[in-house]
């Protein structure tokens, strides 16, 4: 079987390629080809940026193929509490994980995160009305608001697009009322695209203390990055709210900008898919840089230094504040104009003190990482071929040094306490670490 792959550029949607499955199952083989008539509105052959699917499938004559289920698929695919809805709404949840997964790409991938859809799921989707909601309808009945749209006729397909195993919704804000929609791009854009995410697990008070202080991480970040090369979400339109004792954390979209008074759908590409890995699973950071650099060195701007300083950083970043959910579906890439660089800091939380304690999947080999820390200066030295380790340990330096003060930053926008002095994370003892890890001098 076949499915179509569209995708968003030069404010138009595109019938960019095809994508034939060879069997019914996940190691079968699956061939990807772009369609002759996007060929030709492409600037040129050979493009990786915002015109490729993939990074890992340029825009050729020549049909991609690959050994199994391309992890490009996955980007795009329902997660978590998303799937659950739509492989209950679909009836698909006794099916073969390759049934449930194509039965997903053909109903549900409407408009997923990034630029790109499925062309049948986009086509059979019920008809758009304009219902429009409170927004304190969203932040008091919480994921439940997915189902209570449904209820009320609202096309809900526009927001489940968004991956990762908390409770997501996409959903556009305009004047304090809500409403859901799946076909912006192209079009005058009046109001706010937010991701909305809800507390993990049970919804107990630490899983809701862990939302809130993501919220106010990415506050701190922004503050703490000002003057360096490192992005992390907009935060002047972030929003934490909070009903009974249950947060809601309202996230601007990256992946939506306006270009010309117009909603543009920007490319976002997962590390996971970028290196074809499977989702979930554990990596050694040194053999996903190399991995990574071999296709971002063929249509990225950035130089080797600044790709792999900026790698290491955000792994800084990471064991600092104590989120220990760092897999590749948590790091992406924006597909640009011809070029190809980090999307902002997303999903950066303090998940060490998540009740389902989760763990480093991305670590570094070579004996550099032991107990959650890492020597930094090791590292540094192993990737000379990137960058002279002392322009690493100057930039790595540089930001440590901003990073003594992260507890006061945190404690000053209302972090809950619980984190600020959860052992695991260890802010009490922050500067120790760095010197630890040879980030600051002792």
């Amino acid at each position: 079987m076949a499915l179509s792959i569209q995708l968003f550029v030069n404010g138009q949607w595109h019938d960019a390629a095809n994508i034939e499955f060879s069997s019914s199952a996940l190691n079968g083989t699956v061939t990807l080809t772009y369609n002759n008539e996007f060929i030709m509105a492409v600037p040129s052959f050979g493009q990786r940026d915002q015109w490729a699917c993939t990074l890992n499938a340029e825009v050729s004559l020549v049909p991609t193929d690959y050994p199994h289920w391309p992890a490009l698929l996955d980007d795009i695919l329902p997660a978590g509490k998303s799937r659950q809805w739509w492989l209950d709404y679909l009836d698909l949840a006794r099916q073969s994980e390759f049934q449930q997964n194509i039965g997903l790409l053909t109903h549900a991938c409407i408009a997923p995160i990034g630029h790109l859809r499925v062309k049948q799921a986009f086509e059979s989707r019920p008809q758009q009305n304009d219902m429009r909601f409170p927004i304190e309808q969203a932040i008091t009945m919480q994921y439940d608001f997915l189902e209570y749209t449904n209820q009320q006729g609202a096309a809900i397909g526009g927001a489940t697009g968004a991956g990762g195993v908390a409770p997501k919704l996409l959903l556009m804000v305009e004047d304090e009322q809500v409403y859901i929609d799946a076909d912006f791009a192209g079009k005058p854009l009046a109001a706010t695209p937010y991701l909305v995410k809800f507390a993990r697990n049970n919804k107990s008070k630490r899983d809701n203390n862990v939302l809130r202080a993501e919220g106010i991480y990415y506050r701190v970040l922004a503050e703490l990055l000002a003057d360096t090369s490192l992005q992390t979400i907009d935060v002047e339109e972030l929003r934490i709210e909070e009903y009974q004792g249950q947060v809601s954390l309202w996230l601007p979209r990256f992946d939506v900008v306006s270009e010309n008074d117009l909603a543009k759908r920007i490319g976002l590409e997962s590390v996971y898919s970028i290196i074809e890995a499977g989702p979930g699973s554990a990596q050694e950071h040194f053999d996903v840089i190399d991995r990574l650099w071999q296709r971002l060195k063929l249509v990225s701007k950035m130089s080797p230094a600044d790709f792999v300083k900026e790698y290491v950083a955000r792994d800084l970043l990471n064991i600092v504040f104590g989120n220990s959910d760092n897999h590749g579906r948590n790091t992406a890439f924006l597909k640009l104009d011809n070029d190809v660089r980090f999307a902002p800091i997303y999903d950066f939380a303090p998940m060490k003190a998540d009740p389902e304690m989760v763990t480093r999947l991305f670590k570094w080999g070579r004996d550099c990482e032991t107990g959650g820390e890492v020597n930094f200066a090791q590292v540094a030295q192993y990737l000379g071929e990137y960058c002279p380790p002392e322009e690493m340990m100057a930039f790595l330096n540089n930001l440590a040094n901003k990073l003594i003060n992260v507890p006061k930053y945190l404690e000053e926008q209302g972090c809950p306490e619980e984190i600020l002095d959860f052992p695991a994370i260890g802010f009490n003892f922050i500067e120790q670490k760095l010197q630890r890890m040879g980030v600051i001098n002792a």
